[in-house]
């Protein structure tokens, strides 16, 4: 195996400890912060959306300068984001990390799943190079929440996930001195754009969408659902790592098995394991059922993400038209959206209601992926390449401009189109009308703390100045007290000096007496 493979290998097994370093940390995490579900969600939102926004010019700046910056400035700026995150003191010092954290697993995501096709088996096969890197995706994924489980009781939070962030700048070593391919010239944005109308990039980026907000809500939620159910730390922590063991398991089995057989059917049957998954965590009465169902949402979830992206290669036949990076950018990018948004959801569900409730809404987002996933299949045909009779490289490339323009799309095309068009917009209402939601409840609560917090500050001064007013009255009752006790004191002390006075005149009076009777009998 070459250098460069070993760094490809390294940028998906970088991403796997990335997309599950935040659900495997998020327990301890909100104990040092002081956060609740609902703040672990927006940490979760907010490194999707980074990342989101990330996918969309590190795929060019690739092209454009090779992967070697690329690949030595993800794993640099991952270990350091990891660091940070150990060490953040506040919430805000842990949203930073969040953020930069998504730019450096789009670096690696990118030399990763880019890379590997070019140098794994002469690039000759890269659907086969594609899922032996997803597998160690999978491994990344599955060895963070590995390493905390055994460690964080040994030698703490800050140095367990430090030396996390350790491992991610290991492949900087070999990145310095690994010989890769030479950039291209890059691809043309207007092409990327146009694929955009492609019923095939719409509908695999929509069910992209339910499926990455699947992934990254069980990854970032099935610690907390865990410890509805009394499960320790440690235990939550190892169940987690057998969910990502079952999702790099299902992927390894897929790639040798999936032979001969429609991959486009795939989907919708795997989803719909999913969904049955999911409901058995949601209705589980017992710890056992409620692991059951997360073991086997590990296994249904593990080939989705990369027959769904080999589907929209073959519905697009991007691979021989050159445009497998641009159509899987553009489908990454919608699914990211699903990776803002549910998780955020679920997290403010969970805070006020409760997890196995707040589940209900990846239930639906599963439900979603089978009916997507089966208009995928169905409705949205497979473009088939056309050989030509004489080799293309024969003619010009003047010539080959001229040619004739690709037919327009059949009437049940254009109607797909249409339908997947009328999706989108529902799912921007929607999202639109969540973030609106979102707002709106954000500044009901700012209004409702501020007026909690006046209401609190007026108790608080009446509770002070009535506490003042029984303390001054307490002292002017403790001064006239202790003046009547000395008053008291001076008239007992001056009947006492009285008396004495008289006993003492009495005994003297006494004495004289009967001195003068003994002077008398003498004589």
């Amino acid at each position: 195996m070459s250098v460069a493979a070993l760094v490809a290998f390294s940028g998906v097994f970088a991403l796997g400890i990335i997309f599950s370093i935040l659900g495997s940390v998020k327990l301890k995490l909100a104990e040092e912060l002081q956060i609740d579900d609902a703040k672990v969600g927006t940490l979760i939102s907010a490194l999707m959306f980074s990342s989101l926004i990330a996918v969309l010019f590190v795929g060019p700046l690739t092209d454009m300068f090779g992967y070697r910056i690329i690949a030595i400035a993800g794993f640099l700026l991952g270990g350091i984001c990891v660091w940070l995150l150990a060490s953040a003191l506040s919430y805000n010092a842990a949203l930073f990390a969040c953020l930069l954290l998504g730019v450096a697993a789009m670096c690696v995501n990118t030399v990763g799943n880019t890379l590997g096709p070019n140098v794994l088996f002469d690039g000759q096969e890269p659907a086969r190079a594609s899922n032996l890197l997803n597998v160690f995706f999978g491994l990344g994924a599955f060895i963070t929440p590995l390493i905390l489980a055994n460690l964080l009781g040994i030698i703490g939070y800050k140095k367990t996930v430090g030396l996390i962030g350790t491992i991610l700048f290991i492949p900087i070593i070999y990145s310095l001195f690994a010989e890769f391919p030479k950039p291209d010239e890059g691809f043309v944005i207007t092409e990327s754009i146009v694929l955009l109308t492609n019923p095939a990039v719409l509908v695999g980026g929509l069910a992209l969408f339910c499926y990455i907000a699947l992934e990254a809500s069980m990854a970032g939620f099935i610690t907390t659902y865990l410890k509805s159910h009394d499960l320790s730390d440690e235990k939550a922590g190892t169940i987690l790592s057998g969910f990502w063991i079952g999702l790099m398991l299902a992927r390894v089995a897929a790639a040798l098995l999936l032979v001969g057989i429609d991959s486009a059917v795939v989907v919708p049957v795997l989803a719909i394991v999913a969904v049955i998954a999911i409901a058995m965590m949601v209705s589980a009465n017992s710890s056992g059922v409620g692991i059951a169902g997360t073991l086997l949402a590990g296994l249904a979830f593990g080939p989705i993400f990369p027959t769904i992206v080999g589907v929209s290669f073959e519905k697009t036949d991007a691979i021989n038209q050159g445009t497998a990076g641009s159509v899987f950018g553009l489908i990454f990018a919608v699914g990211l959206f699903g990776g803002i948004i549910v998780p955020m959801l679920i997290g403010k569900y969970a805070a006020s209601l409760s997890i196995r409730q707040s589940l209900k809404i990846a239930l639906g987002v599963a439900v979603a992926l089978v009916v997507v996933s089966t208009v995928l299949w169905l409705a949205v045909p497979t473009v088939v390449a056309e050989v030509p009779d004489e080799p293309v490289l024969t003619l010009p490339a003047e010539e080959e401009a001229e040619e004739e323009p690709a037919e327009l799309p059949a009437p049940e095309v254009e109607d797909a189109v249409e339908a997947v068009g009328e999706i989108i917009e529902d799912v921007t209402d929607e999202a639109a009308d969540v973030v609106e939601e979102i707002a709106d409840d954000v500044e009901e609560a700012i209004e409702e703390a501020v007026e909690a917090a006046e209401d609190v500050a007026d108790e608080a001064a009446d509770v002070a100045e009535e506490v003042a007013d029984d303390v001054e009255e307490a002292i002017e009752e403790a001064v006239e007290a202790a003046e009547d006790v000395a008053d008291e004191a001076a008239d007992i002390a001056e009947d006492v000096a009285e008396a004495v006075e008289e006993t003492v005149e009495e005994v003297v009076e006494a004495v004289e007496d009967a001195i003068e009777e003994d002077d008398d009998e003498e004589e």
